[in-house]
């Protein structure tokens, strides 16, 4: 039997990982348009190419923290509300809101927690300076209504964007029954809207 002296074998791997690599290096430039298809969708995150790089898409926490904005905004304005003199069918449906946007929030966050998810913090909008402006108490209940209106409704188009755009269980069966909660509050709201008029 011959023997292999060390400069030999060290040769031999080394000829060995050099084509190794190459044959890595090569598959990676060849099946390029394969790699970009694949990696423009995995785990329910898009990842779009701009600028020659992949800028990671978070379609989810996009949209709660969208959701979360308006639940902050609606929390402010019906505090605000149950301060004024208005009827006690508006303060109750204030205080219903506040309670329900609270529970949803405390959702959001146990399953947002469990995927490691931050929604970032928004400013609030507006919407409170233009109902502290008004002094008359059916000026500003017909406000507050119709703000929470709009606020419900887009906080419902938000969901079901959600729900339509996500692969994630979790967030789709969030989504739904939140949806459900979101239209039976709208539903009072137009209630209350139409008995005043």
């Amino acid at each position: 039997m011959k023997k292999s002296t060390p400069k030999r074998t060290l040769h031999f791997y080394l000829i060995l990982c050099s084509m190794a690599l190459l044959t890595i290096i090569s598959c990676a430039f060849t099946n390029k348009e394969e790699e970009d298809s694949l990696m423009t969708y995995i785990n329910g995150n898009i990842y779009e190419y701009k600028n020659n790089n992949y800028e990671y898409k978070n379609i989810e926490a996009e949209l709660l923290a969208k959701f979360n904005e308006k639940k902050l905004n609606l929390i402010t304005i019906s505090a605000k509300e149950k301060e004024k003199e208005i009827p006690f069918r508006v303060k109750c449906l204030a205080t219903n809101l506040i309670e329900e946007q609270s529970k949803i929030n405390e959702t959001i966050n146990e399953i947002t927690s469990k995927k490691l998810i931050i929604i970032p913090c928004i400013n609030i909008q507006n919407n409170c300076i233009q109902l502290d402006d008004e002094d008359d108490n059916d000026i500003f209940r017909n406000k507050y209504l119709e703000t929470v209106s709009n606020i419900l409704k887009s906080q419902i188009q938000d969901l079901t964007l959600l729900s339509q755009t996500t692969k994630d269980i979790d967030f789709k069966i969030l989504a739904i029954q939140t949806i459900a909660k979101l239209n039976t509050s709208l539903n009072e709201v137009k209630q209350i809207i139409t008995v005043k008029t």
